[in-house]
């Protein structure tokens, strides 16, 4: 019997990526959406045959032919929303940066945990082949020990006061590309080198007129002893996606992330690792395991306490810009 999903939000992703994911997934069936806007529920019920559309959630989920959420809500909703559908007894995938605040992640897994539900991250990333390729490098000691590991992400983005999306670079978002575009970095650091200890943080509004930080930068050890410095920013017109990770004999440089060069240095020379192409939904893979695994009462591939560690490191850097100082994440 395959996973019948409801959606939460029906926005860019939903539509674009999350509802097409369910229709094309075998073991995935989308039974309804949801939305504040009871046009924007009714008009993704049309398009990709959902049974029903709700503009109340506690009618959702008293749906009984519910199994499983996928939170597609701006992210200051998904304590909240996370918290109900495990009341319900409704699996949980939410889509990122994971909550506002770490604490705010740490009652989503309770709450879940309590209920007896599965949650995971929508932090699709990791099913990319590139992003696997790398884990296995990394587990075959392709560059030694790894010693430091660099992000540089970001580009030039000012929505219009009128944009919906312009939620994002106000205060009510917790933060600017750190938070947004970041997070999904700073979550592949964590898959591929463990848990983060501590970080620190800078974060300043240099250009922009929003009311989030327009330049963010944060150096984290890992609880592997890894430094790790990130740089987000959306202010420069010229865009960057750059990913790098050094060891004691070489290194691999995955720049762009989301293109698909990557490059293994070491001592012998350079050498292009060829990897297959991401898949065209890049949500698909992340639909499918989540669907296929919890679906047979396995554990998701990752938890929703793989997915805090992003959230761990960006709040400490918070943290410690406002207070000055280094802070445990």
């Amino acid at each position: 019997m395959p996973m019948r999903w409801a959606i939460v939000g029906c926005g860019d992703i939903a539509n674009k990526r999350v509802a097409p994911a369910m229709v094309e997934d075998p073991n995935s069936e989308l039974v309804a959406l949801f939305s504040n806007t009871p046009e924007r529920a009714e008009e993704m019920r049309e398009r990709f045959g959902a049974q029903r559309a709700y503009s109340d959630l506690d009618t959702l989920l008293a749906d009984t032919q519910i199994d499983a959420v996928y939170i597609a809500s701006p992210h200051p909703r998904h304590l909240h929303e996370t918290a109900a559908c495990a009341a319900a007894g409704k699996h949980v995938l939410c889509e990122k940066p994971m909550a506002v605040t770490t604490d705010e992640c740490e009652q989503m897994i309770a709450a879940c945990d309590g209920a007896g539900v599965a949650l995971a991250i929508a932090y699709y990333r990791r099913w990319y082949p590139k992003a696997r390729a790398i884990k296995r490098l990394l587990e075959e000691g392709a560059i030694g020990a790894p010693i430091r590991a660099r992000i540089r992400v970001g580009g030039r983005w000012n929505p219009a006061r009128e944009d919906w999306k312009h939620w994002r670079v106000t205060a009510q978002s917790g933060g600017g590309a750190l938070m947004d575009v970041g997070s999904h970095r700073l979550d592949l650091i964590c898959y591929w080198l463990g848990k983060p200890t501590r970080a620190a943080g800078l974060m300043s509004r240099l250009v922009m007129d929003f009311e989030v930080p327009d330049t963010e930068t944060l150096v984290c050890e890992m609880d592997s002893g890894v430094h790790l410095t990130c740089e987000c920013q959306w202010n420069m017109r010229l865009g960057s996606d750059e990913m790098e990770i050094h060891g004691t004999d070489g290194s691999i440089i995955a720049t762009p992330f989301d293109g698909p060069e990557l490059v293994l240095r070491t001592v012998e020379g350079e050498r292009a690792i060829e990897t297959e192409p991401k898949d065209a939904n890049v949500h698909l893979p992340l639909v499918a395991s989540f669907a296929s695994r919890v679906g047979a009462c396995e554990p998701p591939e990752f938890d929703g306490v793989d997915g805090m560690q992003a959230s761990r490191i960006i709040g400490a850097a918070i943290r410690s810009h406002a207070g000055g100082r280094r802070e445990e994440a």
